[in-house]
């Protein structure tokens, strides 16, 4: 116990000193996101090549404290040190399911990447449906509120069927970015970043076979002036079309000649009665080309049409001597093909489509 009143005083005095140098609660909140901008998000097909660019967006503020009014929410700048990780093909928002085939990392140039920051060194492929962005030892600042293009990849659509969309999934190294307090440069905060995106697809329309006997032919008149006939008929996918606005083509390959024919309707050419369209053209017979397309809306299966065709040409004799032949028609921009293996009959060929076509 202190008796003498100067001795309590010493005592008070110290004790004020002591609350008045106690330092102040700073901190900071690391918050950020990645960006994925693809130059074209759909719709895609097979063989489409697009580029990516990968953007760190930076949204660290230091963080408030009611004894300490100085202390606000003022944005601060951020480092990203390691690697983002871009994920392709993904078949759900938190890409846990990938759909392998489907697209492919194209590396360019020396880094593998089509354009980079000073700090980032390489984009190379991790596996057939990821790809690695490597940072610098350095890392790369980005200033508060802020964002920095890291890097643009280039991925290749190789294969469309079937899809409707995939997307696309950024990440950073866990902990990888890293932002501290502006009063206290020593008290951080870290924490990951992450982005996604979405690509769309133009699946290629379908052909299945009709639900009952409805053979493809090819009939030889016997006669090299007289046009050989030529017969098809299958249900289609189309999508949404609109064949009296739309052009129409049609023709017929194998190995050695394709096309045996071609044949195209302008925009115009059909009528239409409801969900059915027609296109008849009797002279076809005698001088070739298309003389009959109906394209009928199938009762009960939505989005499926009815097509049947007929054409006429006088070369299908000399040049359908292999039985691997390719069909192709569009509607507009619909475009429909399919290769099977024909029965050569005495007078032509003969085709079932099998159910279902690849």
């Amino acid at each position: 116990m202190f008796r003498n009143a100067r001795g309590t005083v010493f005592l008070l005095s110290f004790l004020s000193l002591s609350f008045l140098a106690a330092p102040a609660a700073r901190a900071v909140q690391t918050g950020g996101s990645i960006s994925l901008f693809p130059t074209d998000w759909g719709l895609l097909k097979t063989g489409d090549v697009i580029d990516v660019v990968i953007a760190v967006n930076n949204t660290s503020t230091d963080t408030p404290a009611s004894d300490f009014p100085g202390d606000g929410v003022d944005p601060v700048s951020a480092k990203l040190s390691g690697a983002i990780t871009v994920l392709l093909a993904c078949a759900d928002p938190e890409c846990t399911t990938q759909v392998a085939g489907k697209l492919k990392f194209v590396p360019v140039g020396p880094s593998g990447c089509v354009a980079k920051a000073n700090a980032t060194e390489s984009c190379d492929a991790a596996g057939a449906d990821a790809v690695i962005v490597s940072l610098k030892p350095s890392g790369i600042t980005i200033p508060g509120e802020g964002s920095v293009d890291v890097a643009t990849i280039r991925i290749e659509v190789i294969d469309d069927e079937g899809l409707t969309r995939l997307g696309l999934k950024g990440m950073s190294d866990p902990a990888a970015l890293k932002a501290c307090s502006t009063s206290e440069p020593n008290v951080c905060a870290e924490c990951d970043a992450t982005g996604c995106t979405t690509l769309a697809f133009n699946p290629q329309p379908r052909i299945i076979a009709c639900p009952h006997a409805c053979p493809e032919r090819i009939i030889f008149r016997g006669d090299a002036s007289t046009p050989d006939f030529f017969e098809f008929h299958a249900l289609i996918e189309p999508g949404l079309i609109n064949p009296p606005n739309e052009t129409f083509t049609l023709s017929l390959g194998n190995a050695l000649f394709d096309p045996m024919f071609s044949f195209t309707l302008p925009p115009g050419s059909f009528t239409a009665q409801g969900k059915t369209f027609t296109f008849r053209d009797n002279g076809a017979r005698q001088t070739g080309g298309i003389a009959f397309v109906k394209i009928a809306e199938r009762v009960g299966a939505p989005g499926f049409y009815k097509i049947d065709i007929q054409a006429f040409d006088a070369g299908l004799e000399s040049e359908a001597t292999l039985p691997d032949m390719t069909v192709r028609f569009a509607i507009g921009n619909d475009p429909f093909e399919t290769t099977n293996v024909w029965i050569q009959k005495p007078n032509g060929w003969l085709l079932n489509l099998p159910e279902p076509l690849p």
